[in-house]
């Protein structure tokens, strides 16, 4: 009897064991061997537990504007599927909390229970995937009706949220699950309640405008109308209307005023605690209008910015929005006048950024625009090896699986006996390959001129040390020996 024609059942449970034994990156490997295994390894990951362990910050904390291939969506995927099932072991309190969660707000509404955990799921992606997040629940007190309160402002709940103001519970404050219902009312686009909440703030008095970026903590915990969490969940929104809003609330002591916190539009210092907020939230968009419009509020232009020996807001962003895959904000800062080389080795260059995210339309633009595909950072980086790690952009497309962007870098004049760190980028890229099991790249690299006589041995060495057998086997047909 064939392997797959076993009973359903007991592929499934050897798929576990398979995942449990390879790990989850190899076990998504296995995807590649038949249509079957591509449907049935991810439930057999989402089975085997092991993504709880899993530290995502870098993964989902820009979920709602990052174009991630469906990581987010993955991610999110998970995070239900663990919710709906939080009785397996080990148990998991961050999965308790958000059900019990779930649960409140369909006993305050009537709602189905499955739907509501799917949509609080998005808000509490980042801390929900968080395994820290389980220490804080477990050790600080629970804050169950400011939690009630996020969720109410997310799924724009008025009287709910009208009737936990009234016990006392504050609209900026975070919850452990997730961010405080000014943010979530701005995310969501719930205009009604974001002035609910602007009216239930007093208005902020003897704010300073002292320079430094001390805004989060000066004004944390205070009763006030506008504030950045607002401004920011406007902006990653992506809403120019939910921004104004947020900026200038209409109950605000001076409904037609078009300063910011007492300083004239178009004067604000990007620097000081009161310009700081319209930064971050620049910094959270990923629509080029809302970018502007905050970026009007600023007395100096982001393209001074690097003149006055500042950094440049510029070069900042576009190597962000490089890497979470935002075309129309690459093409927007660059016509802007952001530096296609980025800012320096250490913010990050845009065509490494864009090919270590699999982003082949960004690199194609960058490309266009006159990136440099041989771009090293090894040059000017006084031996940083945390800097120059994987900074060129061959090694860096090699080492993230895209055989596209690999050959889009080659047309275009990639080197591959550029010397990155002493080593030919080539070799880096053909170790990267091979850990990958990537036999497509293997070959492709081989014959476009990688020279096995180099590092062919060692490669081979290190594939037959990790039982990469279908690997041995590729570089073993390819000439290679262990001498």
């Amino acid at each position: 009897m064939l392997f797959l024609d076993l009973p359903a059942e007991l592929v499934s449970k050897i798929l576990v064991y398979a995942v449990l034994s390879r790990g989850i990156k190899r076990a998504f490997r296995l995807r590649l061997v038949c249509k079957r295994f591509s449907e049935d390894i991810q439930p057999a990951v989402f089975e085997s537990r092991l993504l709880d362990s899993v530290y995502t910050y870098k993964l989902v904390s820009t979920w709602c504007i990052q174009n991630d291939h469906g990581a987010s969506k993955f991610w999110h995927s998970y995070l239900v599927y663990r919710v709906r099932n939080k009785n397996l072991k080990p148990p998991q309190r961050r999965y308790l909390d958000i059900g019990l969660l779930a649960k409140r707000v369909c006993e305050e509404t009537g709602a189905d229970l499955g739907p509501t955990i799917e949509t609080l799921c998005w808000p509490a992606l980042q801390q929900g995937t968080n395994p820290v997040c389980d220490y804080t629940l477990e050790h600080h007190p629970p804050r169950t009706d400011l939690e009630l309160l996020c969720a109410a402002a997310y799924l724009n709940l008025i009287p709910l949220a009208e009737r936990l103001l009234q016990d006392g519970h504050s609209p900026h404050s975070n919850g452990h699950l997730l961010p405080s219902p000014m943010e979530l009312a701005a995310l969501a686009g719930n205009a009604q309640m974001l002035e609910i909440f602007q009216d239930h703030m007093a208005e902020m008095e003897g704010v300073g405008s002292d320079r430094g970026v001390i805004f989060i903590d000066h004004w944390r915990g205070k009763d006030r109308k506008v504030g950045p969490a607002s401004i920011r969940g406007a902006a990653m929104r992506g809403d120019i209307a939910m921004v104004r809003l947020a900026v200038y609330p209409p109950s605000r002591a001076e409904p037609l005023s078009t300063d910011f916190i007492g300083e004239a539009f178009g004067n604000v210092d990007r620097y000081s605690s009161i310009g700081h907020p319209l930064s971050w939230a620049q910094n959270c968009t990923r629509d080029a209008g809302v970018y502007n419009y905050l970026e009007s509020f600023f007395s100096e232009p982001s393209s001074l910015s690097l003149a006055l020996a500042k950094p440049s807001p510029l070069s900042l962003a576009l190597a962000k929005h490089a890497r979470l895959g935002n075309l129309e904000m690459v093409r927007y800062l660059l016509d802007s006048g952001a530096d296609i080389r980025g800012l320096s080795s250490r913010v990050g260059n845009p065509l490494v950024e864009a090919c270590r995210r699999c982003h082949e339309d960004i690199v194609d633009l960058l490309l266009e625009r006159g990136a440099d595909p041989n771009f090293d950072a090894d040059d000017d980086s006084d031996g940083d090896e945390e800097i120059t790690q994987g900074s060129n952009p061959l090694a860096t497309a090699a080492a993230s699986g895209s055989l596209a962007i690999v050959r889009k870098l080659l047309r275009h004049g990639a080197d591959l006996c550029h010397e990155h760190m002493g080593i030919e980028v080539g070799c880096l890229a053909l170790n990267s390959a091979v850990h990958l099991e990537h036999t497509e790249m293997v070959k492709f690299l081989v014959a476009a001129g990688v020279k096995l006589s180099i590092n062919g041995e060692a490669i081979l060495q290190s594939a037959l040390s990790q039982g990469l057998d279908s690997m041995v086997e590729v570089l073993r047909g390819e000439g290679t020996r262990v001498s």
